[in-house]
Order: structure tokens, then C-alpha cells, then sequence
């Protein structure tokens, strides 16, 4: 299956995809726990009509995030062999579920079945829950190791030589420096395991918590974090070495 382009790069040259298996089954659970949420949306008077055309543009929505998912791994030249293997395979697996949907429910004669099929793209699907964070995690984490923190450590080598050269170096751009070589130190620790853990949450572990995402996300955003007063801290040091 063709995979689709879109980027969405990070700062400083510095982050999802279905729930995935060794075999990539994508952001899928075998069984729905529960279908509230989706009867929620709908209302429980909802017409065939009605719940059709919700269903429409649920399925449509996802489908074209996940095409840009798609599009966002395939460009992304900082991912890891194996992570764009299992991205992309999620994601299109994610894709065929979310079109099978999209033409059943259209297909539907009864409220009944247009109600459990509707409800199947919250309840099995977790395509905005899991599956497109996992996607910004996985980018993230693999982007930070593979270009942001060599670019970082290599910068702040050549400063702190210049730091230490400079006899009038002020505190400024020691503390400065220090700081740099604090968000190094985070950016590297946050962005250990982070791709292999946010891949290996599944749709069925979501339904049981949503909670489970938030700990990935929390470090997914200290790695942003990080990089960002990284940078700030390196403009600082530049600064004041001019000064």
C-alpha cells in the first residue's frame, strides 16, 4: 500500500500510530468493552440516517489524519528501520479498518447494526486515542536521539571550550551552560525507551485506562521541552561570549 506524504517537523531539529503488535495488528482491540461513549455522541434516539452520517465523518476524519500520519513516517528520515516498518503498517492497517467501517455503516438497513458498527470506531479503533499519539511519540523520541541530541552535544563541546578559554566568561554563560548540558542529560534519558513503550500500548489496555498514554505524553513533551531551552540556553552563551 502507497504511503502518503505530509512532515511536521519538531524544533531544534529535535513525535503515532495504532496500537501495534510483533505483527503490527494497528490501533485495533479484538473485542469493544464498551460503546457509551459512542452512544453518547449519537443519542439514544438517534435515526439510521442520523447515525450514518455521524459515522461518515467520523471515518472520514480519521482517514485522512491517518493518511497524513502516513505521509508524516514516510518522510520522516530520522525514524529507526524498524519503527517506520511498524508505524506504517499500524497506520494502514488502522486505514482499512476505518474504510471497511466507513462503507458498512453507509451500508447499513437497520439503527441497530449502524449503531454497533458507529460505535466499533471508538470502541476497537482507537485512532485519535493511540493510534496518532503514538505516532508523535514515536517521531519525537527517535528524532531527539537520532539528530537533536548529537547536534546539542556537539554544540555545547565547542561552548564549553570557549567557556573555559574565556577568563572573563561571565555567570551568565556558565549557568547557561550548565543548563545546556541539564536538558542534553533530559533529552537523552526521556527519549530512552520512549518509542518501544508508546508502540507497545494497545487499544485494549487504553479501553481498560485512558490513562495509560499519559505518562508517553509527559515525556514526549519534556523532550520538546528540553530541546526548546536547550537552544535558549545556547543563544545565551553565544550572547554573552560576544559581549
Amino acid at each position: 500500500m502507497n504511503i502518503k506524504p505530509i512532515v511536521a517537523p519538531l524544533a531544534v531539529a529535535v513525535v503515532t500510530v495504532g496500537a501495534v503488535t510483533a505483527t503490527a495488528t494497528g490501533a485495533f482491540a479484538a473485542t469493544p468493552t464498551s460503546t457509551s461513549s459512542a452512544h453518547a455522541h449519537l443519542g439514544k434516539d438517534a435515526t439510521l440516517s442520523q447515525i450514518q452520517a455521524a459515522g461518515a465523518k467520523a471515518t472520514a476524519s480519521r482517514i485522512t489524519k491517518l493518511n497524513a500520519a502516513l505521509g508524516r513516517v514516510n518522510d520522516d528520515k530520522t525514524l529507526t528501520s524498524s519503527d517506520r516498518s511498524t508505524l506504517s503498517a499500524t497506520l494502514h492497517t488502522d486505514l482499512s479498518g476505518m474504510q471497511q467501517l466507513q462503507t458498512k455503516i453507509a451500508a447499513d438497513t437497520t439503527t441497530a447494526q449502524a449503531r454497533t458498527d458507529y460505535a466499533t470506531i471508538f470502541s476497537q479503533y482507537r485512532v485519535i486515542a493511540v493510534a496518532l499519539p503514538q505516532e508523535r511519540i514515536v517521531r519525537d523520541a527517535d528524532r531527539v536521539t537520532a539528530k537533536a541530541v548529537p547536534h546539542l552535544q556537539a554544540v555545547e563541546t565547542k561552548l564549553a571550550a570557549r567557556v573555559a578559554k574565556k577568563s572573563d566568561a561571565s555567570q551568565g554563560a556558565k549557568t547557561a551552560l550548565a543548563d545546556l548540558q541539564q536538558q542534553i542529560s533530559t533529552a537523552q534519558s526521556d527519549a530512552q525507551g520512549l518509542a518501544s513503550a508508546a508502540l507497545a500500548v494497545t487499544p485494549g489496555q487504553y479501553n481498560a485506562s485512558h490513562t495509560v498514554m499519559s505518562s508517553l505524553r509527559t515525556k514526549a513533551k519534556a523532550l520538546r521541552t528540553a530541546a526548546k531551552t536547550a537552544q535558549k540556553d545556547i543563544r545565551t552563551i553565544r550572547h554573552d561570549l560576544r559581549g
